[in-house]
């Protein structure tokens, strides 16, 4: 016969031992959630990154395709860019930008502000007909997180995407 106090005479749990189950559990999954919001915004500031880069490449793609200037502008907001191609005057533009008149190739929003350090010292810069950007530097998208890539060297004949070191002020080109 099995005593009241003996491991063979008990069944189930206490309320202590469930107890700190659940707060086990509780702890995992915050740290879990804390970790998934991490990796998402993690994704988020790449997939802004890798848009805008492809984005950039068609653009000086097109310029050169079409014989014609294309214009990047960075909204000064920095929560957007657009691109243009040179159409004003009819047909193959004259080389100055006209938001009013050019015609807007691609008009993306973006969550996380960009900034740039283009030699001009603005946020707008162009292809032009050889697919040579006029403007050289870097652009990044800030962010709290430390993704892979989040930021682009534009040089007059390359785009190259990157990590953003804070150390350096520029963005290594991976």
């Amino acid at each position: 016969m099995h005593g009241r106090g003996s491991p063979a005479g008990r069944s189930g749990f206490t309320i202590i031992e469930v107890m700190i189950a659940v707060a086990i559990v509780g702890i995992l999954t915050v740290i879990a959630a804390s970790s998934f919001r991490g990796m998402v915004e993690k994704y988020r500031v790449e997939g802004e990154t890798k848009r805008l880069h492809s984005d950039l490449m068609e653009v000086r793609a097109r310029a050169m395709q079409r014989n014609r200037v294309h214009f990047v502008r960075i909204a000064t907001t920095g929560l957007g860019y657009a691109t243009y191609d040179d159409t004003s005057p009819a047909p193959d533009g004259n080389g100055t930008f006209d938001n009013t008149a050019d015609t807007i190739v691609a008009n993306r929003t973006v969550r996380h502000p960009i900034t740039s350090t283009l030699t001009g010292g603005g946020l707008n810069f162009a292809f032009n007909r050889n697919g040579i950007a006029t403007e050289t530097g870097d652009i990044r998208f800030s962010s709290t997180v430390k993704p892979d890539y989040d930021c682009i060297t534009v040089r007059s004949t390359r785009i190259k995407m990157g990590a953003y070191n804070t150390a350096t002020g520029t963005c290594d080109e991976r």
